[in-house]
Formats: structure tokens, C-alpha cells, sequence
């Protein structure tokens, strides 16, 4: 009798628990699939990639934005995760990065307002007044902000995603600086000065970065893995053009890789020779910073291609 009173107060009480404290779930967002993860503490209690029908995302941007929302909507009701708060990372194209570095070694009064005087120098492919536009100010001389810049037409967009799939939208992050906050807890070389270079590996396009003294400091977008004789030449002819720019041996850079179409470790070795340089993977499993316990929904997504999502996620894991 006590049992089957129990079982009808969770029933009842389910429904309400969820809509006084809504699960979140972490989303890497891509032009070929989205990737769902929901943690309790470091375990991973649901992970999942699913693929998106051709057309439905380009260029980062949402193009049906019904078809997309549906899609979603209908995912996290069948999963049991209807009405969860969103944190979601934008696909690598949807943003540029620039590192800037004030004039006359002072902060400005308006920075917004000098970025634009100087639009020009910035090389941007979206002018400012259809970007979002957002500074981080870093801790250097001379007076330094990382700029990074998301077309506004493609936050709406999304933003209008989640509205159709009734899900609660926390925020949404560009790429660059949320892989910046996942290699922290990475043991990287004692060598401050050694430039780290993080390789992102996806099919259609990968993306590259270079972090120095831990601030990224260019990038650069590559082919994808589907092209991959043209992938290891690009890489060659970075390699060539860093070592000229920084009058340095490439060898001493340091390559993490990371990404869906990242196959195993002879393919991240392949791809290190053509930079020439020692290499790791970033894979918060091998890492032991994520735990997977969730059940398997399709093909399962592999660690190396989780680190936008922890990257999204620990700021709270490791608080």
C-alpha cells in the first residue's frame, strides 16, 4: 500500500519538481548536427548528436527555423527533458575573433565607438553595425581586449528556435572563447611562451587557433576532414607562414585536437605531421573531467568531440 502511494506522489510531483526547477542541458550547435548533454555533478546522464537534414542550418545560421525548432522541441519531449533551461555554443563560423590592442597605451573611453572609427583594420566580414559585438578586456600590457563579434541576424534567428521549441533560453557563446575555458585545466607544456594550437576537426570546415601566454591570439578556418589531402596542405603552408611570421620553429608548438570527424589517433597524428609539432587530444572522458553514464541513442558521441560542450559547461562543473 505505502509503495503504491509513493509511486503516486512521484508521479504527481514529477511534473511539478520540473517546473519549479527545469533541468538544463548543455547544446553544441552545427551546420550537420546538434549535439544534446546533461550532466548531474560531472556525470553525463543524457548524450546525444543528431543529425540535421541538409538546408535546415548554413553557415551557422539557422535557415528553417520551424523545421529546426520542431525538431528540437519534439527531441526534448521524447527524452524527458520538455521546458529545459538552454546554454547552447554556436558553431565556429558564426563568429570572428580579433585581438586588439589599444592605442597610446591607455583603455578607451568608448570602445565601441573606436572599433568603429577603425572598422577597416579590424578585416571583418560583416560590418559592425550588423554584429553583435562583444570585449573582453585581458590582463596585459599594453591595455588588450579580445573582441569577438556574432552576426545578429544569426542570434535572432536561433533565439527564435528555441522560442518555437518552448525551451528556456539561458545564453548562447561563441566558440573561440568557450574552448578557451575548456583547455584550463589541461597540464600544458611549463613553457609559457610555446604557442598552443587547437584544432578543430569537423566535415565540412575545421577551424584553427592559436593561444599565446593563454590568450588566443589568430585563427584561421581549413578545409574539413572530407577534404583531406587539401586539409594536411593548408596545414603545411600555416606552418610555413607561423614560422616565418614568429621567426620560430613550429616544432615547439604545442596541438590539441578536438571534433566530430577526428577519427582515432592515427588521423590526429597525421594531421600533427603536417604542423610538425607534438600533439594531444581534448577529450574531457580520457581527461576524467566528464563522467558518461547516459544511455545510448544512436551512435554515442566520442570524448574528443565533447570539448566545445565541456568547454561550455565547466565554468559550473568546477565551481
Amino acid at each position: 500500500m505505502l509503495s503504491g502511494v509513493q509511486e503516486r506522489l512521484t508521479e504527481r510531483l514529477g511534473p511539478l519538481k520540473a517546473w519549479l526547477f527545469p533541468p538544463q542541458v548543455y547544446l553544441q550547435l552545427e551546420d550537420q548536427a546538434i549535439t544534446a548533454m546533461a550532466l548531474e555533478g560531472r556525470r553525463i546522464v543524457w548524450l546525444e548528436r543528431v543529425p540535421l537534414p541538409i538546408g535546415l542550418c548554413e553557415n551557422g545560421e539557422p535557415i528553417r527555423t520551424d523545421s529546426l525548432g520542431d525538431l528540437l522541441g519534439d527531441l526534448f519531449v521524447e527524452r524527458g527533458y520538455a521546458g529545459a533551461r538552454v546554454v547552447a555554443v554556436l558553431p565556429a563560423v558564426a563568429s570572428q575573433m580579433r585581438l586588439v590592442q589599444w592605442p597610446d597605451g591607455r583603455w578607451p573611453e568608448d570602445p565601441e565607438r573606436m572599433l568603429q572609427l577603425n572598422e577597416a583594420q579590424l578585416g571583418l566580414k560583416i560590418a559592425l553595425q550588423y554584429l553583435d559585438l562583444h570585449l573582453v578586456d585581458l590582463p596585459q600590457e599594453p591595455p588588450t581586449s579580445l573582441v569577438v563579434t556574432v552576426p545578429s541576424s544569426t542570434l535572432d534567428r536561433w533565439i527564435e528556435v528555441f522560442t518555437l521549441a518552448q525551451l528556456s533560453l539561458d545564453r548562447m557563446e561563441a566558440a573561440k572563447p568557450c574552448i578557451c575555458r575548456g583547455i584550463l585545466p589541461l597540464e600544458l607544456p611549463a613553457d609559457d611562451t610555446a604557442p598552443t594550437v587547437v584544432l578543430q576537426v569537423e566535415p565540412q570546415r575545421c577551424s584553427l587557433m592559436v593561444m599565446e601566454n593563454g590568450i588566443p591570439s589568430y585563427e584561421r578556418r581549413l578545409p574539413g576532414a572530407g577534404q583531406a589531402d587539401q586539409l594536411v596542405a593548408d596545414l603545411r603552408r600555416w606552418r610555413q607562414f607561423w614560422g616565418a611570421l614568429r621567426s620560430a620553429d613550429p616544432a615547439g608548438l604545442q596541438l590539441l585536437l578536438h571534433g566530430s570527424a577526428l577519427r582515432d589517433e592515427a588521423h590526429a597524428a597525421e594531421l600533427a605531421g603536417a604542423v610538425g609539432c607534438s600533439w594531444q587530444l581534448l577529450d574531457p572522458l580520457a581527461q576524467g573531467w566528464l563522467v558518461d553514464v547516459s544511455p545510448d541513442y544512436g551512435p554515442h558521441p566520442e570524448g574528443h568531440s565533447l570539448a566545445l560542450l565541456w568547454g561550455l559547461a565547466a565554468a559550473e562543473v568546477m565551481a
